[in-house]
């Protein structure tokens, strides 16, 4: 993607776990249920966002925040958790939080 044409995917999501939302911390439930989510690269974008649409979330990452996303992602492949990336340099939008999640 870096450097990149625009671009999206679209992932099939399952449903939130009780589990999951019993995690200490988690906050609360979200105003949806959500089937898909778009993600979809624009190199020009400067911000990391998520925004529901519908039944969809669609992400929008470019340049300026991939190296970010991509690195939290890695981190939680190899078993890492309990962090948290800025999803903008001004702090507009508030960070997304990562952590280890219940078997």
């Amino acid at each position: 993607m870096r450097g990149g044409e625009p671009c999206y995917r679209t992932l099939d999501l399952d449903p939130v776990t009780d589990a999951i939302l019993g995690v200490p911390n988690y906050g609360h439930k979200t105003k949806g249920k959500f089937d898909k989510l778009r993600i979809e690269f624009d190199p020009d974008a400067p911000d990391l966002i998520l925004e529901p649409d519908g039944q969809k979330l669609t992400m929008i990452v470019g340049d300026a925040r991939l190296r970010f996303l991509t690195a939290a992602l890695a981190d939680v492949e190899i078993g890492r958790g309990d962090f948290g990336i800025r999803t903008s340099d001004n702090r507009k939008f508030d960070p997304w939080m990562f952590w280890w999640m219940p078997n």
